[in-house]
């Protein structure tokens, strides 16, 4: 079983690239824009006030803020934002958003060029196709302007995968390392990521023929470089030995990181943002009449190219369960780099942080960029009808929701009554 084909992919090449760097600059203009009006509410602003603090008047901290489970995150989810503070000297909130935002932007230009050097040719459309729509996401827009941890993961994130895709290579397995250490430093859900891919490669990679033979003395060299500050919160974590929440069983019956992950890439979760203004913002109209309802219908067309897209890879599937033993082991004998690396983030990440997480929440599926968009560039580049027509719906469609969030949130961002709360200019 293949994840993808690329008939004719050397013709629309160029097209193609033109196109990412449209919507590369499009993406940077959706994130830069009306930035006063970013979310800002206790997390963001404990986070400014510890960027300014310190060290003129805080000592370095060993710990960050309290985790959505009561624990203390480890201190560098609070050392990237005084750095950030003190190299672009942001000495106010939306200046401190701002650096954010940078980093984010420079994230996808980095990732751009890793896809050049480190994708084979055959394998690149994906990657180029998940690169702009990720751009104009409108849950990935909202979560890359705002002070808070898994908002600086981004960058973190292409150079984890640049080392992954380089394995082979002893930088390469170092930065896989040393990374994959700081992610979960940044924010937990970053130790299941690293973990996952480490898992699977451990699990599968030695089924495929060829294979990059993985530098693994280098990654636990670089591993060990990057656990180093994380010393203070192991002997912490080993004190709260007696530590523990009730396990959240809604999380686990309802496969609720996969949830989170497909209303992620079709730009479906605004809901939890908005709350019970969600409604209202399907009716807004930003422009035409006040009947036109534009959100409305975009959500329902990325819900319609969402589900021909499912369905396409749910016959393939099932077409797939139909074949032999033998047919399955050859498949994954051959299976890409690409294919290999999408499953080992949707199946190993999903169900390692699905099954042994007390609580889930939205944001902890940020680590995963910019996979969600290339995973699913790959299946309908290989299964759905019309694959690049969806696609550009689809592009197209988060594009027009994601200017509609950000003029929503300018117009109303004064009484917004879900997880957005009110906007930072409104305070």
């Amino acid at each position: 079983m293949r994840f993808s084909r690329f008939a004719g992919a050397d013709r629309s090449r160029g097209r193609l690239l033109l196109f990412v760097v449209a919507s590369l600059v499009i993406g940077a203009l959706l994130r830069f824009g009306w930035l006063g009006d970013m979310e800002y509410k206790g997390d963001e602003r404990w986070t400014f006030d510890r960027s300014q603090r310190i060290p003129a008047l805080e000592a370095w901290p060993t710990f960050g803020m309290p985790s959505s489970v009561g624990l203390l995150n480890p201190g560098l989810s609070v050392w990237v934002f005084v750095v950030l503070a003190k190299l672009f000297r942001a000495d106010d909130p939306v200046a401190l958003a701002r650096t954010v935002v940078v980093c984010n932007v420079a994230a996808f230009v980095v990732l751009f060029f890793v896809v050049q050097r480190a994708v084979p040719d055959r394998e690149r459309d994906p990657w180029l196709w998940g690169i702009a729509l990720a751009a104009v996401n409108p849950i990935a827009m909202v979560l890359e302007r705002k002070i808070w941890p898994p908002c600086v993961f981004p960058i973190f994130c292409v150079l984890f995968l640049a080392g992954w895709l380089r394995r082979d290579r002893w930088w390469g397995a170092a930065v896989l390392g040393l990374v994959g250490a700081a992610l979960g430093q940044i924010q937990m859900s970053g130790f299941f990521w690293a973990a996952a891919f480490v898992a699977w490669e451990l699990a599968f990679g030695r089924l495929r023929a060829p294979r990059p033979k993985t530098k693994w003395w280098a990654w636990v060299a670089g591993s060990a470089v990057g656990s180093i500050p994380l010393a203070p919160w192991v002997r912490y974590l080993v004190s709260k030995h007696g530590y523990g929440t009730p396990y959240d069983w809604g999380t686990v019956l309802e496969l609720r990181v996969f949830r989170y992950w497909l209303s992620d890439t079709f730009g479906l979760g605004l809901d939890y943002h908005l709350g019970r203004d969600y409604k209202d913002f399907l009716r807004y109209a930003p422009f035409g009449p006040a009947s036109f309802c534009p959100a409305l219908y975009l959500q329902a067309l990325s819900v319609v190219v969402g589900a021909v897209i499912l369905a396409s890879v749910a016959l393939a599937l099932w077409r797939a369960l139909r074949s032999t033993r033998t047919a399955w082991l050859e498949g994954l004998r051959r299976i890409d780099e690409t294919a290999f690396t999408c499953t080992a983030a949707f199946v190993g990440f999903g169900l390692l942080l699905n099954f042994l997480v007390v609580l889930i929440h939205p944001q902890y599926t940020e680590v995963t960029f910019p996979l969600e968009w290339v995973a699913l560039a790959s299946v309908a580049l290989a299964y759905a009808p019309l694959p690049r027509r969806l696609l550009a719906i689809l592009w197209v469609s988060q594009l027009a929701l994601s200017l509609t969030f950000l003029s929503y949130i300018h117009v109303h961002g004064g009484a917004i009554h879900g997880d957005y709360g009110r906007a930072y200019q409104a305070q």
